[in-house]
């Protein structure tokens, strides 16, 4: 063993502690292949001592932060290198690909996760469940959320259908949700108004907002998807993906026009508190995830919950080549329409 290499466990491995002197290192989950390692001096520090093979340190590094013998690590070592479990440098080009690419990808204009607020929008009963858990989970955070009531909620479920294409009456109502900057939106539905997630989406896209879908529909719980305008597929993406998917698409275009007309009657099922409990469980779990870390398993994907099954599935969500949101033509970019053409012709 070189004293002056900088070994680390690989990436496949997860250290589970099961006492200070017993520590398993376990790859897979089913069927896993794990190695339990036994500290029979019973230092206390096998546990740490492993977690310090990061491949930045070498032997002796570690040795003086655990103020142990250096002899101690090498035997640890070597032992290690015997089962396989270390490595100096990247043995795949996933490895090499995770040591050198992504650290160096940038993280487009969305800020960082760790600076934005959750602000909770939509149905207001779901909201408070998922505001109790959030509240729980995260205590510093403060947690913001636009009631039914108020005037930027009223604007957004105001004719949508209309708005969205009226340059004016767009730029109008766009501008009552400058105030959700520097916030990650939980659009919560009991039941799906793809009207307003449309409407909503125009408005997030504009003002750079990151936000997350979470909806009962139907026989089906809705988590995500996250989205993260610039860096992933857009609401109008989803739907269209979803449409695309459908075996019988008519209904849900007739669904939506039902809508537009104002003719459809929502009701209350006796289980819905219990589906609401699940929906506000999972939807929260997601919304921790990328407040904690920048990531969420709903990036660029949806998990569907098929209620009759129980059946759990994450499906992609890719972006749609020539989106009339996300990807717009040059003209759609021009929101400034209108001008004083005397403006621009005074002379004097």
């Amino acid at each position: 063993m070189n004293q002056q290499s900088k070994y680390r466990i690989k990436r496949q491995y997860s250290i589970v502690p099961h006492s200070p002197n017993i520590v398993e290192l376990r790859n897979g989950v089913w069927n896993p292949t794990a190695f339990t390692l036994r500290d029979e001096d019973e230092n206390g520090c096998l546990c740490r001592l492993l977690a310090r093979f990061d491949g930045v340190s070498t032997s002796r590094d570690i040795a003086r932060v655990e103020n142990i013998s250096e002899e101690v690590v090498e035997q640890l070592v070597d032992h290690l290198i015997g089962l396989g479990v270390v490595e100096t440098e990247a043995s795949t080009s996933l490895d090499h690909y995770l040591d050198h690419i992504v650290p160096t990808l940038g993280r487009g204009s969305t800020p960082s996760a760790e600076k934005l607020q959750p602000f909770l929008v939509g149905d207001s009963a779901l909201g408070e469940l998922i505001r109790d858990i959030l509240a729980s989970s995260l205590p510093e955070r403060s947690i913001g959320s636009l009631a039914p009531h108020a005037e930027a909620w009223l604007a957004l479920s105001k004719d949508p259908a209309r708005w969205i294409h009226d340059a004016l009456a767009f730029q109008e109502i766009v501008d009552q949700f400058e105030f959700l900057k520097g916030k990650f939106v939980i659009f919560v539905q009991r039941v799906v108004d793809p009207l307003q997630l449309k409407a909503f989406n125009r408005v997030a896209l504009r003002h750079r907002i990151p936000w997350m879908h979470a909806a009962l529909d139907g026989p089906f719980i809705l988590i995500g998807p996250t989205f993260l305008p610039l860096r992933s597929a857009c609401y109008e993406c989803f739907e269209t993906r979803v449409t695309m998917n459908m075996r019988e698409g008519a209904s849900y275009l007739a669904y939506k026009q039902a809508l537009c007309e104002r003719e459809v009657r929502l009701g209350t099922l006796p289980i819905e508190p219990v589906l609401a409990n699940l929906l506000a469980a999972h939807a929260t779990s997601e919304v921790v995830n990328f407040l904690l870390t920048d990531a969420s398993f709903t990036f660029g994907k949806a998990l569907a919950i098929y209620l009759p099954t129980m059946e759990f599935t994450y499906n992609d969500v890719l972006r749609v080549p020539n989106c009339p949101a996300c990807c717009p033509t040059s003209e759609a970019d021009d929101y400034e329409l209108y001008f004083d053409v005397r403006s621009l012709l005074k002379t004097g």
